[in-house]
């Protein structure tokens, strides 16, 4: 890899007096080149394969991956191969270094600067979360809509979703380097509540969820519990429910097709659940929402 190209300078990026920027581009095989920056920077892999060059290194790079690259690194992302249909799509957030100072403040456990501070070049993998189950996703999704849209409030709201991705990233950092200890436990069973509510709208059962999981069908209800703060038959309504309101609210289906598709075999079941946690039947709740428009 050939020295660093050129440099980024904040100034250059951040508008309407923020301090962070954020994109979503399709890397080059040929266009871009090894650079620095004056600003922290995070790359979150949204689609494809590729390598992310850092120094001399040439780290994997795959949906789901996240890189936190400290002020004056050098790299650069390259797709897999240079055939076009070889994709790395990427989400690119940087920020000002006096704001990661401001989050840390907010949540000092985490020592969020001196681990920034203590990345360098040639230990970058310390830096590296693997977002195996993509709950990042939907933050960066969320960062990039909220700074193209620039609404007001925008600044609080991206600071707010910027401290939110920097506490997941500890996490799972934690949970890759802290095996054994009862945090990492209760952070491992995270996984747990992220399989039954991806898995909701299917027949599974909390049985079938801790075995899963290699845990006793007790000590499973019990975690779950204690993470949720609802039991899993509970919190399995209610993510059936929520995604009935949704296709109440942009679907032309009959009640009974909705039922089917979140989990019910009769209509009446499902219209008893969904009044229990709505407050409204299904059909009451379309004509609210048919009266709103």
């Amino acid at each position: 890899m050939k020295k660093t190209q050129y440099t980024l300078r904040g100034k250059n990026l951040f508008r309407g007096g923020l301090r962070i920027f954020v994109n979503r581009i399709e890397e080059n095989f040929f266009d871009s080149g090894l650079h620095e920056h004056d600003f922290i920077e995070l790359n979150y892999v949204a689609e494809g394969t590729g390598y992310q060059y850092i120094g001399e290194q040439a780290l994997p790079a795959a949906r789901g991956d996240l890189f936190v690259l400290p002020v004056g690194c050098s790299h650069v992302f390259r797709p897999y191969s240079a055939d076009k249909r070889s994709r790395l799509v990427v989400y690119n957030v940087v920020f000002a270094p006096s704001l990661l100072t401001e989050i840390a403040i907010t949540a000092p456990e985490l020592l969020l600067d001196q681990i920034v501070a203590g990345l360098i070049e040639d230990k970058m993998e310390a830096g590296i979360a693997r977002d195996k189950r993509l709950v990042l996703e939907p933050l960066f999704e969320r960062i990039h809509e909220e700074h193209a849209a620039l609404r007001p409030g925008a600044s609080a709201m991206l600071t707010a979703l910027l401290t939110q991705i920097l506490i997941e990233w500890t996490r799972l950092r934690e949970k890759a380097t802290g095996a054994g200890s009862p945090a990492a436990a209760f952070l491992d069973f995270g996984e747990a509540v992220a399989y039954v509510r991806e898995q909701a709208l299917e027949p599974l059962t909390q049985r079938q969820a801790a075995e899963r999981f290699g845990l006793s069908e007790r000590h499973f209800q019990r975690l779950f519990v204690r993470h949720t703060g609802q039991t899993f038959h509970t919190f399995v309504q209610r993510q059936r429910v929520l995604t009935a309101c949704q296709l109440l609210r942009d679907t032309r289906l009959k009640l009974d097709a909705v039922s089917g598709m979140v989990g019910y075999r009769d209509t009446q079941s499902f219209t008893g659940v969904f009044k229990r946690i709505e407050g409204v039947t299904p059909g009451q709740y379309r004509k609210r929402l048919a009266g709103e428009l």
